[in-house]
């Protein structure tokens, strides 16, 4: 595998970890000396009391009322703890972290006995809580320029503040700060999207007629915490934005960006003060790998189509998609229900709501909807919400919410039902869907205007006086717009030669979103056809082995459901991937891989999302993961702020001159030498300095986006013998799983989870638990 790598150093990106080059009893020593130079110490206490609301209910107002009882009881209990010093806070000013370790829910709060020093006995375990604790008390100590929520665990970082529809309740967006503390010692600062619903004392319901005391004020008025909302909806905190005047540094203060690298320049700020050793953990690549993306999956031999958009599918769209999908392979194409939707929709507006929430009505009842599993599904959902897409449930109120916590819900949307129906571990049986959330559909559309559309055109770089007599043959002399003119030729042209030059002479692309969907489609076929004929293999790069067999393993182990997994077996050979067999009993697969992580009070169940390749041959088994615990995000290069602070930071995506403002090394370039600079677009870059795990990163295949949603994570790679002996990078970057891990990523698409990048071989397994 390394032989196929280019050496080379990259620029060095800041990310949001750092590691700590002393034991944790040397750092509880050192919080100690730190608390007491200031007259502050750590007091302690197990709480007892536990809550009859269940805190994962799906049930808000449970779960609001379990937290709210539990945040009071401990906040209560710190003040007459405090009392005995002599000392009363606002409940707003009392700091404290609760911890689970032992079995026991330990409370550490700041007290002013600064002399007690029991707590660094329990410091080992609780390392992660006592030290945000200790980070959160100098972060106020110092200063934040933006607004905070104080009197919580972890500090909110306040975004923005608005009324509700009602004007009757307060709606705050923020960024809850919370500093991760691993067994490597590793620290990783994590910045986690919070929405909570705070009222005016007037509206305020209290529980025992005794308030949380958390408050924000807003037009002079105050209002208190209510409860925590689902903050997995469209809202306006970006990972980055780049606005229109290169020094609007105001804007980009609003970033996460600037949040991490000034949150990490405070925490290496606060070590340093505590006199705790560490180092920053800067991601510089030290080899990258060019081309290795899989591009030659094929399409599907034929589709049918499932309108679910509200809206029927007229003639013309009908065969516009029938001649474009002929030209990529497909055919035949036919419509479910003759391209008529089987369902509407209708936004509603409810009273003291001010979520999006809509009317659905079954046009064709969902379950009487079947389907073939010798053919592929491409269902076109209605989009309802930014980050729900299509998934929704059905409150009392007969009115459908989106939302994607959605698991325990009676009534779900119809394409969220149609995969519980046709679930693989299920049936037993493959059926090939792929849902695509489109607010309506387009088939063609100016990529600066069109929401979605199946082609993009830019119009400043249509010739209408060509365009016209290109289309003149197809028109019938009707006048048409640039999209109607575009629509009318590429539904009506027969010929696949000529579709493409009139495609490549208008510079009409397909839309990366469907470009997406296809890919999908083509491997989900590819999967459905290898469950029933094991000889179909996938041609991808060919290897420096002739043959190699392994597993790809999946665990899904929801709270309070039962655990799913899968267990794929693989065959390599002469340049193709085949599917041997697939596993999909639990007891089975528990037995025949015994490494699997279980839950500690529950050793019959397995811990959740779990993936690994596994070779049996050699009793080893490799993890690609990202997780915050563990894995860095990206944040840019060294000495953004200071070159803010001196007024010298441009904020733009500029990156082909050295004077350039380059903000993010590995991202959008690897280093100065490297050129044309766009080469990176088709690369993975590798760190392999790390003793025991590969750590890489997998950039964008096209240029960064404004604004960004979500942040640049790295990945690692491990691998473990069954007696749990760590592999060595350098023996595990030859090993034939990583290279074939390494020759099946399909770029920019495939993604397990948000902003991230995954290979062929892991999304398998997932499509089987979750398609």
């Amino acid at each position: 595998m390394k032989d196929k790598m280019t050496k080379a150093l990259s620029d060095k990106s800041r990310t949001n970890q750092l590691e700590i080059l002393q034991t944790p009893k040397e750092v509880a020593e050192k919080l100690f000396l730190y608390l007491f130079k200031i007259g502050k110490g750590i007091d302690h206490f197990v709480l007892e009391y536990q809550p009859t609301e269940d805190k994962y209910s799906e049930d808000e107002d449970s779960r609001a009322t379990f937290y709210k009882k539990q945040h009071r009881l401990i906040k209560n209990q710190i003040q007459e703890r405090l009392s005995e010093y002599g000392e009363t806070r606002e409940d707003s000013e009392i700091q404290y972290f609760l911890s689970y370790a032992d079995g026991k829910k330990h409370v550490f709060f700041l007290s002013p006995n600064k002399s007690h020093s029991g707590w660094k006995q329990l410091f080992p375990n609780n390392r992660e809580r006592i030290l945000n604790l200790v980070f959160k008390f100098y972060i106020l100590s110092q200063g934040l320029s933006v607004e905070t929520m104080n009197g919580f665990e972890e500090l909110l970082l306040v975004h923005s503040k608005n009324l509700t529809k009602s004007k009757n309740a307060l709606v705050v967006w923020g960024q809850n700060l919370l500093i991760k503390y691993n067994h490597h010692n590793v620290l990783t600062l994590t910045l986690s999207r919070k929405r909570r619903l705070l009222l005016p004392e007037d509206q305020y319901s209290t529980i025992d007629s005794d308030d949380v005391g958390e408050l924000l004020v807003y037009n002079k008025k105050s209002y208190y915490f209510e409860r925590d909302l689902d903050a997995r909806c469209k809202n306006s905190i970006y990972f980055m934005q780049f606005p229109k005047d290169s020094k609007d540094y105001d804007k980009f203060k609003k970033t996460q960006v600037y949040h991490y690298q000034n949150l990490m320049t405070k925490l290496e700020d606060f070590l340093s003060e505590c006199g705790i050793d560490f180092k920053p953990l800067h991601l510089q690549a030290d080899h990258y790998l060019e081309n290795p993306f899989i591009k030659n999956i094929e399409s599907v031999e034929s589709l049918e189509i499932i309108n679910n958009t509200g809206v029927d599918l007229i003639e013309d769209d009908q065969q516009f998609l029938k001649n474009f999908l002929k030209h990529q392979g497909v055919s035949p194409l036919t419509f479910y229900n003759s391209g008529k939707t089987v369902s509407t929709y209708e936004k509603v507006e409810v009273e003291g709501e001010d979520d999006a929430c809509w009317r659905i009505t079954e046009v064709v009842p969902w379950l009487d909807i079947e389907l073939d599993k010798r053919k592929n599904y491409l269902v076109l959902n209605k989009d309802l919400e930014e980050e729900a897409g299509s998934m929704a449930y059905q409150r009392n109120d007969k009115f459908w919410y989106p939302s994607t916590k959605i698991d325990n819900r009676e009534k779900v949307d119809f394409y969220s039902q149609l995969k519980k129906r046709f679930n693989y571990l299920e049936t037993g049986e493959f059926f090939s869907t792929q849902g695509i959330n489109i607010s309506e559909f387009r088939a063609v559309g100016d990529v600066k205007f069109a929401s979605w559309s199946v082609l993009n055109y830019i119009d400043k770089k249509i010739d209408r006086d060509i365009l016209r007599l290109d289309m003149q043959a197809f028109t019938d002399g009707k006048f048409l717009d640039v999209e109607g003119s575009i629509s009318c030729y590429l539904r009506g042209q027969e010929d696949s030669k000529q579709w493409e030059d009139f495609r490549e002479k208008h510079k009409i692309k397909i839309s990366p979103k469907f470009q997406k969907v296809l890919i999908e489609l083509g491997i989900k076929n590819w999967i459905r056809e290898s469950l029933v004929n094991p000889n179909f293999g996938l041609p991808i790069t060919p290897q420096s082995f002739p043959e190699k067999r392994f597993f790809t393993i999946y665990v899904r182990s929801p709270r309070k459901k039962e655990a799913k997994a899968v267990a794929v077996e693989f065959l390599y050979k002469d340049g193709s991937i085949y599917i041997e067999n697939v596993m999909r009993d639990m007891k089975q697969i528990k037995d025949k891989f015994p490494f699997l992580r279980r839950q500690k009070n529950k050793s019959e169940k397995l811990i959740d999302d779990q993936q690994y390749f596994v070779d049996e041959s050699e009793q080893l088994y490799i993890s690609c993961y990202t997780d915050d615990l563990y894995t860095p995000t990206l944040i840019g290069r060294n000495s953004i702020l200071e070159d803010m602070e001196n007024g010298e930071l441009k904020i733009n995506r500029e990156i082909k001159d050295e004077n350039s403002s380059r903000l993010f090394p590995l991202v959008s370039y690897y280093n100065g030498e490297i050129k044309p600079i766009s080469r990176i677009q088709n690369m993975i870059c590798f760190d392999l300095d790390n003793a025991t795990f590969i750590q890489y990163y997998v950039p964008p295949a096209k240029n960064i986006d404004s604004p960004i949603k979500r942040g640049f994570r790295a990945y690692h790679l491990i691998g473990k013998t069954y007696s749990k002996t760590e592999i060595e990078t350098s023996e595990l970057i030859e090993h034939p799983i990583t290279a074939l891990h390494f020759s099946t990523l399909t770029q920019n698409v495939l993604k397990i989870s948000d902003n991230s990048q995954s290979s062929l071989l892991q999304k398998v397994a997932k499509v089987l638990i979750e398609n």
